[in-house]
């Protein structure tokens, strides 16, 4: 294998290895915006005495 293939390959899998990790970064992200959102929704549905007490529950 000639330097020059060796460099592409080497390219080749760092671009990889950041796509990956671009990827999961924006993954989890809108997961966890989606998360909040969804329970800010809920939040609104419920009543406000089982808002308060699941508050509660959570200290």
């Amino acid at each position: 294998m000639s330097s020059g293939e060796l460099t592409g390959v080497l390219i080749a899998a760092a671009l990889a290895v950041l796509a990956f990790g671009v990827t999961r970064f924006a993954v989890r992200h809108f997961a966890r915006r989606r998360a909040a959102k969804d329970q800010a929704v809920a939040q609104t549905n419920q009543s406000r005495q089982v808002r308060r007490a699941s508050e509660r529950r959570k200290r």
